[in-house]
């Protein structure tokens, strides 16, 4: 099989690399920085913003976003941008901001194109874009894809394109120490489902396996510490390495039936797309089990354990994620939502790379399943 494996240009990582981001703005030759982040980080990191603002960059700041992205956030951002006449854009946070800065950068420099458009292009220009995580889970500041939620059509939308990969990234792991355990437990659960996906994929190649396998290590034996011990910096590190190893894994094979069912659970009941996916993620692995038992087993034996299955029940019930799910969702509401919620499960990506391909009735059964735990808790 041929394939194409796709990465970020520059990768600076290490505990203090933020030190770097003068650096990481001269590679891309920017003199005006539009600036995406949370008002909380803009002011936890002024002495970085007026030592750029020293050197010569004048900066725009934008934090007119929260939760998850959407494309109300995008067309906001467009236009402040607009105004800003910025030539290069830096995000700062979480999924949210960096999703929708990678849009931000393709959109601005292709203005009649919409985010439906950016995957049938061959090529695009973008506006040069650094990308810094603040939290261990998305994987985005290395992925060619991006997540947002059209609030029009109450669907998320994930379209993929190399031009959305950013230009640089800052991997600092002591950003991600003011994480909570909340956000800590349901980004991890995302960063491991991205990892144990795409090494299921029907996708996946040679080079696309290190990388979740690599994944797959780093958050098993990092994850539990990360939640117990929130200033463990080395565990921090194997979360952000981890996660980023994962979105490389899968931006070059993909994700699968985990986050194709965790997508409409998430937009129909707002819930945080990390737990939405936590949720899913065992039926699913059970589900597919019997289709990849080769795969499951190497993936057993680089979590350290004889079931994966096992393995991520066991930190669903530590981190108390259905009780979580259970304060956020309407059970009767849900179960009363499952056709559509396949539905939409249906007409997004993920189903074809499974390993197993689902039937609508299959879908059915899988959020069945969800809803009696719930109730049964």
């Amino acid at each position: 099989m041929v394939s194409t494996t796709y990465f970020a240009p520059r990768i600076i990582h290490g505990a203090g690399s933020i030190d770097k981001l003068d650096e990481a703005c001269r590679a891309i030759r920017t003199t005006s920085l539009f600036v995406m982040l949370s008002e909380r980080t803009k002011q936890s990191l002024a002495n970085h913003f007026e030592q750029l603002t020293a050197n010569g960059i004048s900066l725009h700041f934008f934090t007119d976003f929260q939760s998850e992205p959407t494309t109300d956030h995008l067309q906001s951002a467009l236009h402040h941008f607009e105004l800003s006449k910025a030539d290069g854009i830096l995000a700062i946070g979480g999924g949210t901001a960096l999703d929708l800065a990678k849009a931000l950068s393709v959109l601005a420099a292709n203005e009649t194109l919409t985010l439906g458009d950016i995957a049938q292009q061959e090529q695009l220009d973008k506006i040069p874009l650094i990308a810094v995580p603040t939290t261990a889970g998305t994987g985005s500041e290395v992925t060619k894809v991006t997540v947002i939620t059209d609030t029009a059509l109450k669907r998320k939308l994930n379209p993929g394109h190399p031009a959305l990969i950013p230009d640089g990234v800052l991997l600092d792991p002591e950003l991600t120490l003011s994480m909570s355990p909340k956000i800590t437990a349901e980004t991890g659960l995302d960063a491991l489902a991205h990892a144990i996906e795409a090494y299921v994929s029907t996708r996946a190649t040679a080079i696309s396996d290190t990388f979740a396998l690599e994944a797959i290590r780093s958050i098993g034996r990092s994850i539990r510490a990360a939640y117990q011990e929130p200033q463990n910096l080395q565990a921090r590190d194997g979360m952000l390495q981890g996660s980023m190893f994962a979105g490389l894994a899968f931006s070059n094979s993909s994700t699968n039936l985990a986050h194709a069912t965790a997508r409409p659970l998430g937009t129909r009941f707002l819930l945080p797309h990390g737990l939405s996916v936590a949720l899913m993620h065992p039926y699913v692995v059970a589900f597919g089990l019997d289709a990849a038992h080769d795969r499951y087993a190497a993936i057993a034996d680089a979590l350290g354990t004889e079931s994966v299955l096992v393995f991520i029940e066991e930190l669903n019930v530590l981190f108390e994620l259905k009780e979580e799910a259970k304060k956020l969702l309407d059970l009767d509401e849900l179960e009363r939502s499952i056709p559509i919620l396949v539905d939409d499960a249906l007409s997004g990506n993920g189903i074809e790379t499974n390993r197993k391909i689902p039937t609508r009735q299959d879908i059915t059964e899988i959020y069945k399943n969800l809803v009696t735990d719930l109730m049964g808790e």
